[in-house]
């Protein structure tokens, strides 16, 4: 997934400097990276307070990590602080726009950490039904099941970063397919994350069906805290899927708000919710039921 974004990233700058290139007259300001891929200057007051955000929710989720001693899930606040790093680099940015390792730091640092994000989700997925119920509520065994969705990301990755190198054509018909398989490869992953939140009403519905939900177990909240952060990061796929799809001219692209709106807060969002409901108080609380035929009529 990282390596996908990156060539994506890397075919999204050629074009721009190609085009900056190719538009550059003399007694006419040449048009910058910026302003060719978005379309505007960022806004330094909103990159310092999603800078501020992040820093913050970074803060708190080490804080939450050493506290639980819960070194698994070390990358979700690395992935934070990274992201608030990103969104600082929006400042010097928009004062040197025109400065490729700015610009490329920006894109990275914004781009990458949400592949972790998904990581703790699937990491905790896995960790439910070790710890809190038993391996037959998940449709797919768990370790199977996010074992297919990892092999899926790769593999739709590997999609769109073969789509990002063919955009980096000078050949316009190339450019089209290309950007056309990049698209692919997003709905493509959309699909595989939408596939696991299904694992996780799947499986709420079969505990919920066996009557365990009124055990009052503190693992409930596992389960709501899943889906919740899950659905968060969804609404930043389909944005992200809507956003390519419309192009670089397109009008979400090139409209700041929505970058803040639908990208960075929905994740923010979604982080947050392990701040209020770290897990590992929850995995460590709770007992895995015994199951017998009395109580569930199965093995």
């Amino acid at each position: 997934m990282k390596s996908a974004n990156i060539l994506i990233t890397v075919a999204f700058l050629i074009g721009a400097v190609r085009a900056a290139s190719g538009n550059s007259t003399v007694g006419v300001e040449a048009p910058t990276i910026v302003s060719i891929v978005f379309k505007y200057d960022p806004n330094k007051a909103a990159a310092i307070a999603a800078g501020v955000l992040y820093s913050v929710a970074s803060l708190c989720l080490f804080t939450r990590l050493f506290m639980n001693k819960a070194w698994w899930g070390l990358h979700l606040p690395i992935a934070s602080t990274l992201m608030s790093v990103g969104l600082f680099m929006r400042i010097p940015m928009a004062t040197n726009p025109n400065s490729l390792p700015i610009f490329m730091v920006q894109e990275f640092f914004t781009l990458l950490p949400p592949a972790a994000y998904l990581a703790f989700n699937y990491i905790l997925y896995r960790r439910f039904f070790v710890n809190c119920v038993d391996r037959r509520y998940s449709w797919i065994s768990p370790e199977k099941a996010i074992r297919c969705i990892v092999i899926s990301d790769i593999a739709t990755a590997s999609i769109q970063g073969a789509g990002g190198g063919l955009e980096a054509s000078t050949n316009a018909t190339s450019e089209k397919l290309g950007a056309d398989i990049v698209l692919a490869g997003l709905i493509l992953q959309t699909v595989s994350f939408a596939f696991f939140m299904i694992l996780i009403v799947h499986a709420w519905h079969g505990i919920n069906r066996d009557g365990l939900l009124f055990r009052k177990e503190p693992w409930r909240k596992i389960l709501w805290i899943l889906m919740f952060s899950s659905t968060a990061y969804m609404i930043r796929y389909i944005y992200r899927v809507i956003e390519f799809g419309q192009g670089n001219g397109g009008y979400l692209i090139t409209h700041e708000i929505y970058f803040y709106l639908l990208d960075s807060l929905p994740l923010l969002i979604g982080i947050c919710a392990y701040i209020i409901y770290w897990p590992t108080k929850y995995l460590e609380a709770s007992t895995k039921p015994v199951y017998d035929y009395e109580m569930t009529g199965r093995v």
